[in-house]
């Protein structure tokens, strides 16, 4: 099938990711790329939809194992619609880690077997294991700029994986602690101003930093996609590449990453990068994180180096009033009064 723009949806996947891009390359020719599948249920209710009347993907991104990523896509998998759709390549950030583990928050439990899954499924699809040592991949003029996860965070995860994989467990059995606050009293323009102080270290965070997270150039648009990742490992890559204050990268969309969490957002990346079109995939979170974090979209609005002349466009892929059921009103009208900006539902762009 041949093509001649670029579509994408941020499809609705309940406090996950799910991302269909439908592209083309230099001759045309449609190529098909599916990141993360959400939650268990956003196949049933969004992605089975989407991939009803597509026979091919030509790239699937599994970006991290969290399960609201991985787990529409175990259903994919186990479904009967697999059987109709071919899929060329299969990107994960550490494959052979979906061998190992049993049970947990993480999804390792059903991550468990997905490898021999796939394998058993579609045996004659390209498995690539990705980290940012593979820098630029060309898929015939659709360029992926590889900027995290790092070999050293990918190797801090195969090591602390059973560590890890045992506090998810030991969490589950306890009461949670809810960290749902969210600062509504406090201007957007006085939250700018907070320091970015996450609650873990990169390290200590590795589900989310081993994220896949990349610079996607078609031939007609340019999109920072962010998975869950870290901003140090973003703002750290960027700088390698030369992006600076002044130099800054300039793209048509960015996916801020993990919902808008105010851990993986930093003033630091976003004053590396020139967009005026920013996109949110959450339903407001769950009942322990409510998401967006106010200070997210503070740091957005009104960061230091944005030209606050262009106005700037903050999409979600839920109604606000859906968002604003389950987290509270986490957009009022004075804040719509600073910083030349508006805030809209938009799946499909």
């Amino acid at each position: 099938m041949k093509r001649e723009k670029t579509e994408f949806k941020i499809l609705e996947a309940y406090h996950g990711d799910s991302i269909l891009i439908k592209t083309y390359d230099k001759d045309f020719n449609e190529f098909i790329i599916l990141i993360d599948g959400g939650t268990a249920t956003t196949f049933r209710y969004s992605l089975k939809k989407e991939l009803n009347n597509i026979s091919k993907i030509d790239l699937l991104i599994l970006t991290h194992i969290d399960s609201d990523h991985i787990g529409g896509l175990i259903h994919l998998f186990t479904s009967k619609l697999i059987e109709k759709i071919e899929i060329v390549e299969i990107w994960f950030n550490h494959p052979e880690i979906l061998r190992r583990g049993k049970g947990s928050n993480i999804s390792v439990g059903q991550s468990e077997s997905f490898l021999d899954l796939l394998k058993r499924v579609k045996p004659y699809t390209n498995i690539l294991s990705i980290d940012k040592s593979m820098k630029e991949i060309d898929k015939n003029g659709i360029v992926f700029t590889i900027l995290s996860p790092t070999n050293e965070i990918l190797s801090h995860f195969e090591n602390v994986y059973e560590d890890e994989l045992k506090k998810a467990k030991e969490k589950t059995k306890e009461k949670k602690i809810s960290a749902k606050k969210n600062n509504y009293d406090e201007s957007l323009v006085s939250l700018s101003k907070n320091d970015y102080i996450p609650l873990k270290s990169v390290k200590d965070d590795i589900f989310n930093s081993s994220s896949i997270a990349f610079i996607l150039q078609t031939l007609d648009l340019k999109f920072l996609l962010l998975a869950d990742s870290r901003p140090e490992v973003i703002e750290e890559c960027l700088g390698e590449l030369g992006y600076t204050v002044n130099d800054k990268l300039d793209v048509d969309y960015v996916k801020i990453s993990h919902h808008g969490s105010k851990n993986n957002t930093s003033q630091s990346l976003l004053s590396l990068i020139n967009c005026s079109e920013y996109i949110i995939s959450t339903n407001g979170g769950t009942s322990d994180h409510h998401l967006p974090d106010r200070e997210t979209i503070a740091r957005i609005v009104h960061n230091k180096s944005r030209n606050k002349e262009k106005k700037l466009y903050l999409y979600f892929n839920y109604p606000v009033e859906v968002i604003t059921r389950k987290i509270g009103n986490f957009i009022s009208e004075e804040d719509l009064n600073n910083g030349n900006w508006i805030f809209q539902n938009k799946n499909e762009f």
